[in-house]
């Protein structure tokens, strides 16, 4: 009854559809361009000195094991993702979830992690009560109910001066998030468990730092051995 006084329609197109886009606009939007760093799935420029590597992963570790992202940064996309974050548009995540469920399919290095939990990067509590839900977990919902996989919310953020990373730069962006996410207690005092390889899930990758950080509250959980990060879109400005 709700489906025919409501109907489901494309947020591009505008035709009716299963879910908030249609397959026809999701699969014109921009994936990222291969080749791509093998480690965090940034595009490569192509040099007769290209390696397997981007630039950013050859200088310094990174705490997770891989990160892909479904889409590079586009008008479209850009566009897709401030509805959804700042436009109070969550029904915009079980849409675009089906293009981070195929990196499952496409990316070799993420089967280790398909019998594992999504764990959403938190917003703090203020974003929280401004928008009334948090992205990245509406994300994670999508994904987990197409892929049968768990959503465990295992991470918290807390406030700072600078909660929102957009305007930062990457060195500031490094430093806002490295106090800002730990654990939340009953993971690290073992009172619950999550598995052992556990995957991040976001809306953007830009310079990492947030991944960085989240990866490194969750390895500081008795039992988690790898993680991994994906992401909706892909930021194509890392300066």
């Amino acid at each position: 009854m709700l489906r025919w006084l409501y109907p489901i329609t494309c947020e591009i197109c505008g035709e009716p559809a299963e879910r908030s886009l249609c397959p026809s606009c999701l699969a014109k939007l921009e994936r990222v361009p291969r080749p791509i760093c093998l480690y965090c799935g940034a595009p490569l420029q192509q040099t007769p000195e290209s390696t397997d590597r981007c630039e950013f992963c050859q200088g310094q570790p990174r705490p997770f094991a891989v990160a892909r992202s479904a889409f590079i940064q586009t008008e479209r996309t850009m566009e897709l993702v401030y509805r959804l974050k700042y436009h109070r548009a969550p029904y915009l995540a079980t849409g675009l979830a089906p293009a981070m469920a195929e990196l499952w399919q496409t990316t070799a290095a993420l089967q280790a992690f398909s019998q594992g939990a999504l764990i959403p990067v938190p917003v703090t509590r203020s974003h929280l009560c401004q928008r009334g839900y948090n992205q990245a977990e509406e994300l994670a919902r999508a994904v987990g109910k197409l892929l049968s996989l768990p959503v465990i919310n295992a991470l918290q953020r807390h406030e700072n001066d600078h909660d929102s990373q957009t305007r930062l730069s990457s060195r500031q962006r490094l430093l806002n998030a490295y106090d800002s996410f730990t654990a939340a207690p009953a993971f690290l005092s073992g009172k619950r468990r999550l598995p052992e390889c556990p995957v991040l899930i976001d809306d953007v990758f830009t310079t990492g730092a947030t991944a960085r950080a989240c990866c490194r509250a969750l390895l500081g959980i008795p039992g988690v051995r790898d993680v991994a990060v994906v992401t909706l879109m892909r930021a194509t400005h890392r300066k």
